[in-house]
């Protein structure tokens, strides 16, 4: 028997003294584990006609507002014509439009967007909310390809590093300086979400960054100099904190809206080849209702020679995906929150019975609820372990209701389902769209680095993670999970049949959050880090394989509320190097809790000097059947 820091039970150490048994063995063939099948995205048949923006006086040097009109007169041509290509001559075009979207695409089919390597640069509004740079809503067999986008940073810098060179007590105020020249001149200065930096990893670090104050925390904030800002707080608490020399990464917010560069609604067949985001104050992407989507060859990062360390706030939302998604060949570098977030939602927030057919469905943002309601929708009720209660029925009528709820999740809506609902209904129940659970997706061959959050957080069955590179996040780099999140997200569907394989993760999880910096699992997650498991596996059919995961603050990897999950040829090597002081303290660098079926396999632990907590972890009150066969380190 191999030397494992394991906690065991007699019972359970009983199933360990068989393991090199071949009976009752699981393996990837035992459980059928095949990962994404093979899917193509249509591409637009090409006709002779083609579309150029310059025959409606697009130029670079025109103003943005006679730009936009430009494009949106082409848009309308290629839409009236039925012309396949639409290009845009090679230059550098700004653009800005007093519409949520710059650029609207809407109702297109079977069209080109070839940028031949031009630059659109958009800037903030001075009258409408801006949403997008650029907008798809009801569209059909798009590719846009060889484009790069990007903010004025001249008209309105969006993001910066800041060190702290002052505090007084006195005045409640702290001064900062950043790192280059540029911080708006608008009034009043409005800064979005703010995090603790250490230059010294270029990423988040609570230990040695300055924890920028809440709204309610913060009196008023004042561009000082061409590279000052003094922020005057309410609470003298955080002047205690602030010490000079402590860095920031501040984010500023335009008056008239923070958009993201792409909004995709209602749309499929939708590909993005060769396109550049080099910042935009909100979302690289973010999508609702979209099925058949690829991202390949294409990249999301600050632009070079300019010393930003920050290009998006948000990188890839991919939300309400009806199925078929592809992230390929791809660079994502320092984006603020998660780079790519590839999940749908659940109602989570409560059930209201209204009559035997009829529910409210409570605390619900619009956003993230809209697009899995429609008459004939299936949905089926799940506890809330997430365990299936039996029963489902489709969507007769729905109709929202707004704040009627003091939350932020203020919205409910009303559901009349062509069935009774079942007997034992409980109020804590929840819904799941079934007929958005098949997920499908391919994550392959990517570049992940200097992420300010999560590199991939993904709650879809069906899918293929192979061959990426992660390395520098704040929070665990690969999450696998469905997740009722910090009370007001409800992550994910049950998940099914996924393979992650030859991935190389280093350097994680600086910001030390739960609950690994590789977790496959599911269940409740408190703000800001207490994720804890349910009794269901809601995540099955995992193959995890041939996998490095280097220097992690906290665990390597970690499981829970899962079955059948088989990790085998990994390296997880230097791991928990900072102290942990949570639920999984003492969890080693590798864990299992609330899980069943789970085969270790050749795999290797390697603890280094500064590792604090060792080797693998089973719980054997809440596991059954975990086997493991020629494991080193364990």
């Amino acid at each position: 028997m191999q030397d494992m820091r394991i906690k065991l039970s007699v019972v359970l150490l009983v199933s360990f003294l068989g393991v090199f048994s071949t009976s009752n063995y699981i393996s990837a063939s035992d459980i059928k584990i095949t990962g994404a099948e093979s899917f193509k995205v249509q591409q637009p048949i090409l006709n002779e006609l083609v579309v150029s923006v310059a025959d409606f006086g697009a130029n670079p040097d025109m103003p943005a507002k006679e730009n936009g009109l430009a494009f949106e007169k082409a848009i309308s041509k290629v839409r009236l014509t039925g012309a396949s290509k639409l290009i845009i001559p090679t230059g550098r075009y700004r653009i800005r439009m007093e519409q949520p979207a710059d650029i609207l695409l809407k109702d297109l089919r079977n069209v080109v967007i070839d940028g031949l390597g031009s630059e659109l640069i958009f800037s903030r509004h001075q009258q409408v909310k801006h949403e997008a740079y650029i907008a798809l809503k009801e569209c059909n067999t798009i590719t846009i390809k060889n484009l790069i986008v990007d903010w004025d940073w001249d008209d309105f810098p969006i993001f910066a590093i800041a060190r702290i060179i002052g505090v007084d007590k006195n005045s409640r105020t702290i001064e900062f300086q950043t790192t280059t020249p540029e911080i708006p001149d608008e009034k009043p200065l409005l800064v979005g979400v703010n995090r603790e930096w250490d230059p010294e990893i270029n990423n988040r670090n609570p230990g040695k960054g300055f924890v920028f104050p809440q709204p309610a925390e913060r009196e008023r904030l004042e561009k000082t100099a061409a590279d000052r800002i003094v922020l005057t707080v309410i609470d003298t608490n955080c002047i205690k904190k602030a010490k000079k020399g402590q860095f920031v990464q501040l984010s500023f917010k335009p008056a008239y809206g923070t958009p993201s560069a792409f909004r995709i609604n209602q749309s499929k067949h939708i590909t993005f080849d060769n396109v550049t985001i080099y910042s935009s104050p909100y979302e690289a992407m973010n999508t609702g209702g979209v099925e058949y989507l690829q991202i390949i060859n294409c990249r999301i990062e600050p632009r070079p020679g300019t010393g930003h360390r920050v290009s998006t706030y948000g990188g890839l939302e991919i939300h309400s995906i009806k199925g078929f998604f592809r992230l390929e060949n791809c660079v994502l570098d320092g984006i603020g929150d998660d780079n790519l977030h590839l999940s749908n939602h659940f109602l989570g927030g409560g059930l209201t019975k209204i009559d035997d057919h009829t529910v409210y469905a409570n605390y619900l943002q619009r956003w993230m609820s809209v697009d899995l309601l429609w008459k004939g929708a299936s949905f089926e009720m799940r506890r809330k372990n997430f365990s299936p209660t039996g029963w489902s029925s489709q969507i007769e009528s729905f109709e929202y209701e707004y704040n009627v709820h003091k939350s932020l999740n203020a919205h409910r809506v009303k559901l009349r389902f062509k069935d009774p609902l079942p007997a034992d209904f409980e109020e804590d129940n929840m819904l799941w769209n079934s007929d958005m659970n098949k997920g499908n997706f391919i994550i392959r061959n990517n570049e992940f680095r200097n992420g300010l959050c999560h590199a991939l957080y993904v709650g879809l069955a069906n899918g293929t993670i192979e061959n990426n590179q992660f390395n520098n996040f704040a929070y665990p780099s690969l999450i696998l999970n469905t997740v009722h999140r910090w009370g007001r997200w409800y992550l994910g569907t049950p998940i099914n049949n996924v393979i992650i394989r030859n991935n190389v993760l280093t350097n994680n999880n600086t910001a030390r959050r739960d609950p690994a910096s590789l977790f496959v699992g599911g269940g409740y997650d408190a703000q800001p880090s207490d994720y804890t498991p349910v009794d269901y596996p809601i995540v099955t059919n995992v193959l995890i394989e041939n996998n490095t995961i280097e220097n992690s603050t906290w665990s390597a990897f970690g499981t829970f509320s899962s079955e059948n999950i088989v990790v085998r040829k990994n390296r997880f090597i230097n791991s928990n190097t900072y102290p942990r002081n949570n639920r999984y303290n003492g969890f080693g660098s590798v864990y299992v809790t609330h899980a069943r079926n789970i085969l270790f396999e050749k795999n290797v632990i390697v603890d280094g000097e500064k590792s604090l907590d060792k080797g693998c972890f089973i719980d054997s009150l809440t596991t059954t059947n975990v086997r493991c066969r020629k494991n080193k380190g364990f």
